[in-house]
């Protein structure tokens, strides 16, 4: 449980699209850690608005505005992908501690500009990978480390939707669109972070009939070396579905829902020899856990679940996905 002895970190939401109105601002309001102090829009009307539905004691109808705040003390970014670099760039010139929404950049240079600002001004940053915050991932974890799936060797997983709105930005190529970087993105991240290293190479295929050339739905073999292999795979023009199956040589995990678990329940299933395990993990709620844990980080100075320096990682492994679909061949994965 939180220090009730420890002060609320003031928040900034620079970005009011859904997921910021809907999950992170309720999350900010239900923490002791966190107080919503502003909220940032492009308009007066929207800013209005958006303070209303998410209770910000302030609002601004500039970015600009915000970050000249003093009483802001971090700030979470939730614009298009292709706004990221600047806009953390900028806050972190304010002084401002970063929760950037994934994915954190286009391209790893971006990113090594992120760390680099974020570093000359001694403030954090941190890559919003939500469904991380989630105790089921504790079980899944639990239950490698005791030997019960022996030696994993493939990671299957995937998040997948319908986008039917034509002029949404996730279509923009400018905006950083693309199945690879809304969703497909989960996926691999996910490998990276259970077989806790970076792929060897990737093999990637991609639809990219679209108006500007995005993905809009792609799949990825990544080789992690010494028989450790995943599949990943996301689609903006899908039936809704999200999966995870972590095969061993002695057993197999399925998590039924990893990537947006619900706030009720959540279950995770381990079989290993005649036995099956169903572990329900209930009252979790990922956003919730992911304000805290930052806020926390913002207090006590320790380095975030996911830093600019796995932003970098994915990002690396994102610049090789884009290359192989292209390329139509395997490609290495540089080393940060």
């Amino acid at each position: 449980m939180p220090d009730p002895s420890t002060p609320p970190v003031r928040w900034g939401i620079i970005g009011c699209g859904s997921i910021a109105t809907h999950a992170i601002a309720p999350a900010m309001s239900w923490s002791p850690l966190a107080e919503l102090t502003a909220v940032a829009s492009r308009t007066e009307e929207g800013a209005i608005r958006k303070a209303r539905e998410t209770s910000a004691k302030r609002h601004y109808s500039s970015y600009e505005a915000l970050l000249e705040d003093d009483e802001v003390e971090a700030v979470y970014i939730g614009l298009p992908n292709g706004l990221h670099r600047e806009w953390t760039v900028r806050s972190a010139k304010a002084g401002k501690h970063i929760l950037c929404e994934k994915s954190l950049a286009l391209s790893s240079a971006d990113v090594r500009v992120m760390i680099d600002a974020a570093e000359d001004a001694g403030v954090h940053l941190m890559e919003a990978y939500m469904y991380r915050h989630h105790p089921q991932w504790d079980v899944v974890r639990g239950a490698i480390k005791e030997g019960k799936l022996g030696e994993v060797r493939l990671i299957r997983a995937g998040l997948c939707g319908m986008l039917q709105d034509t002029q949404d930005h996730r279509w923009s190529a400018t905006l950083g669109g693309g199945a690879l970087y809304d969703v497909t993105c989960y996926a691999v991240n996910l490998a990276r972070m259970l077989y806790g290293r970076e792929p060897v190479t990737v093999s990637a295929m991609a639809d990219t009939s679209t108006r500007e050339k995005v993905d809009c739905t792609s799949t990825v073999l990544l080789n992690f070396g010494h028989n450790r292999l995943a599949v990943a795979s996301g689609s903006l023009a899908t039936f809704n579905h999200q999966h995870c199956e972590i095969e061993g040589t002695r057993g197999r995990i399925t998590v039924e829902r990893p990537f947006i678990p619900g706030w009720e329940e959540a279950a995770v299933s381990v079989e290993y020899g005649m036995t099956r395990d169903r572990v329900r993990v209930g009252g979790a709620n990922h956003f919730l856990h992911e304000i805290e844990h930052f806020s926390l980080c913002v207090r006590d100075g320790k380095r975030p679940m996911t830093p600019g320096e796995n932003g970098i990682k994915q990002a690396l492994v994102n610049e090789a996905i884009e290359q192989s679909w292209i390329s139509g061949k395997s490609v290495e994965v540089l080393d940060a």
